[in-house]
Order: C-alpha cells, then structure tokens, then sequence
C-alpha cells in the first residue's frame, strides 16, 4: 500500500501543468512524426545501450527534446518504448512488448519429445497507450484488440522512471558536443600517437550518434582557444565540428558545398576560412549544403575499415579505425 501513493504522487507531478485535449496531443504527436520524416529533427543515438531502454535513438527541435525511440531486443522478441515530449513534459508513451510465447511452445513441443523449430513459436504483441492530457487516456490492446482501460500506475511509474533515465543519457551525448567550445588543440601532425585535444577525439569517437549534432553546429561562430595552423586566427565551434564530421564521414565535397574555388595558387585552404568568416549568412548557407547532402546520400554510406585520417597528416591510429565514405558503385 506504500508504493500506490508515491506513484500517484509521481503521476501527478508528471501531468500537472499538461493542459491539452486529446485532440491537441494527437495533433502534436502527429506532427512530430511528420517533422521526423522530413528530416528536420536532429537525431542524436546514445553510443552504448541504454540501461531501460536499449538501443536509445533522441530527437531534437530548437534544441529541445520532443521525441525518444528505443528498442531492447531479448532472444526471439523485443520491447519498445515511443516517448513525445514537450517542454520537458511527456505528452505520450507508446509501450510495446513483443515476445515469444515459450510457455505455450512448451505445452504443445515438449523439448524432451520435438526438435527445437522456432517457425512453431508464436508471439504475444502487447500495446500500451498513454496519453497525458487533461485526463488520462489509458489502453492496453493486444494484436489490435482492446484489452484493458484499467490505468496501471505501476507501468507509468516504470516507465516515466525510464524516460528521465534516458533523457540523462542523451544529455551525456549533447554535453559532449558542446564541449567542443572548450577544445584547445586541434590535431597537425601526430606521428606515432594522436595528437590534439582529446575533447575533439571523443565527438569523433561517437561516430554516426552525432553525426546530425555536428552538422547543427556548423553555423556556431562561438571562438575557441584552438588555432589554426598556417593560415591564423582561431577555430570556431562550426569549424571544428565540421573536422570532427569529415573524420567521421570522408570525401565529403567542401568546396562543392561551400560553392567556392579552391584556392591552388594563393594560400589553399584559406579560401575556406575566408569565405565562412566573411558572412555569417554563408556559414548558414554551407550547413544547409551540408545537411541536404548528408540526407541525399545517407543510404549510400557504407562503413570502411582503415586508419586514413583527413584533418592531420598522422601515422598513429585513428581512434575509429575507419569511417563512412560514399559506396562506389561496381
């Protein structure tokens, strides 16, 4: 009897200040699935697997959290959890549990009598809605047939509990982005170890998680304390995230994007820096340019192991050990 008043507690500190009908949530949640389709969220994934929720997928608008897709696998079945957020309150959770039903198998294929035959199996598909409106919608259908109305406050505990969990865990994501304003050090020429501020190599570590952060940050004109070798001055945010991407994603076309020569007879890649650094609107430009190619070629990424590195002329070896490149058709 102790735990009904805590979750009722919880439950209520949760809804409060949720003043929408469940037309208006509906129409929210439709609307962050159609902008997730378009691509103009950002979409961040937690590199390890998140302890509640497995592999961990966050969306992001204006730098807010509006929506959580995870998935924990197990041996033949899964679970999954769809969070809609709006100002740091849920607005929706959709719980998914699908599952072998072993118990069942087991009665009709003893394992002492039949050969395990998984295309035997059968699975329970179990879908909880819960929508946190002006009153509480609560359903629970399996197979797509309402089962139950009954409001488990115990479930929304769990899964409430769940979605601050992960909400902490994408925040390590996004801290280690920002961080990015505090490198010192930007790699050069490293011989037999790697060189450069480690703040830098961490971002590219987390590989395809932060891909869509760092392409957020290219019009971040924030000055750092790292400078830039040959050509002077110091690196901004935008340009050091934009380091990170192509040690991430190689042969991305620069100065394609950028719409600007290189510069063979003058001073090289300065011509990048002074393009960027001449208007902020073209730094605006440049992550558009960016962003769309990203988007354009995403499905033809392919994964290529190897220590080649394209932001230092380095002989150690690169922390990913390979990178994402364009696949060359046959």
């Amino acid at each position: 009897m102790r735990l009904f008043p805590f979750i009722m507690i919880l439950f209520s500190q949760l809804s409060i200040g949720q003043k929408w009908s469940e037309k208006q949530a509906e129409e929210y949640c439709n609307n962050i699935d159609k902008l997730k389709v378009e691509n103009k969220l950002i979409k961040v994934l937690y590199p390890n697997m998140s302890a509640c929720g497995g592999g961990l997928f966050g969306y992001y608008l204006d730098n807010e959290l509006v929506l959580i897709n995870s998935t924990y696998s197990a041996e033949l079945g899964f679970s999954s959890k769809t969070i809609y957020y709006d100002n740091d309150s849920i607005v929706k959770i959709i719980y998914r549990e699908h599952f072998a039903e072993w118990a069942i198998y087991e009665e009709k294929y003893p394992s002492d009598q039949y050969d395990w035959d998984p295309s035997k199996m059968t699975y329970s598909d179990t879908l909880y809605t819960i929508t946190f409106c002006t009153s509480l919608n609560y359903s629970k259908s399996s197979n797509q047939t309402l089962v139950d109305k009954k409001v488990d406050y115990k479930l929304i505990n769990s899964l409430t509990s769940c979605s601050k969990e992960m909400t902490n865990e994408l925040k390590e994501v996004i801290s280690q982005i920002d961080s990015l304003k505090f490198v010192t050090e930007m790699p050069y020429i490293c011989r037999y170890e790697l060189c450069g501020d480690n703040l830098f190599w961490n971002v590219v570590r987390m590989r395809q998680g932060v891909i869509e952060l760092l392409i957020d940050r290219l019009d971040d004109t924030t000055s750092t304390k790292a400078n830039i070798m040959l050509f002077g001055g110091e690196y901004r945010v935008a340009d050091i995230a934009y380091v990170a991407l192509r040690e991430i994603i190689q042969d991305i076309p620069t100065f394609k994007l950028l719409g600007v020569e290189f510069d063979k007879n003058g001073c090289g890649y300065c011509s990048y820096y002074n393009y960027l650094n001449k208007d902020y609107k073209n730094r605006q430009e440049f992550k558009t340019a960016v962003q769309n190619w990203y988007f354009q070629n995403i499905n033809n990424l392919v994964w290529v192991t190897n220590n080649n590195f394209t932001s230092c002329d380095c002989q150690a070896r690169h922390p990913n050990e390979g990178h994402y490149e364009i696949k060359k058709l046959p």
